[in-house]
């Protein structure tokens, strides 16, 4: 059936055993699975889960992470639904765009502490296909900024011209 994949990467960092130890981010994502499979429909075998786990077969660095989201990406056509969920810390850094209003850059941390800024999103999303849609959650600090000015952003600098907006899972 073409163009019908519903699609996820779910990426949880607790950072175990480090002084930046959170509690809780894998079980947001577990639980976002859940939610995912059974509320929306989404096949199990087209949720990738990255987490750092004691035994975790692939962790989420930031190279794993890239390259999971990138393969999401290349599998995807015109109708479908991918979803990204981030739940571990994040940053800001220093800016390397010229000009940019805040001279800083926001990043997600992955385990390893390789960074995935804004401007890596940004790449990812303009390589989707025209038609499918990308859901970006992401449960960190400094995440408001991760892909700057889209018109499909929720919150304040969202362009907004339907009054009923509908859910990105129908």
């Amino acid at each position: 059936m073409r163009g019908k994949k519903r699609m996820a990467v779910l990426v949880g960092c607790n950072y175990p055993n480090t002084r930046n130890e959170l509690h809780g981010c894998i079980n947001d994502v577990l639980t976002m699975k859940e939610v995912l499979v059974k509320r929306f429909g989404f096949d199990l075998s087209h949720v990738q889960l990255l987490t750092d786990a004691p035994g975790s077969v692939v962790l989420p660095t930031g190279a794993n992470i890239k390259k999971a989201l990138g393969h999401m990406i290349d599998q995807a056509e015109a109708g479908d639904v991918l979803f990204f969920h981030y739940s571990g810390h994040g940053t800001r850094i220093p800016s390397a765009k010229p000009g940019h209003p805040f001279r800083q850059d926001e990043a997600i941390v992955p385990c390893d502490f390789n960074l995935i800024t804004d401007l890596d999103f940004r790449q990812l999303v303009n390589r989707l296909p025209k038609g499918a849609s990308l859901t970006i959650l992401s449960d960190s600090c400094h995440s408001g900024g991760l892909i700057d000015r889209e018109k499909e952003q929720i919150g304040p600098d969202a362009a907004t011209t339907n009054n009923n907006p509908k859910s990105s899972f129908s």
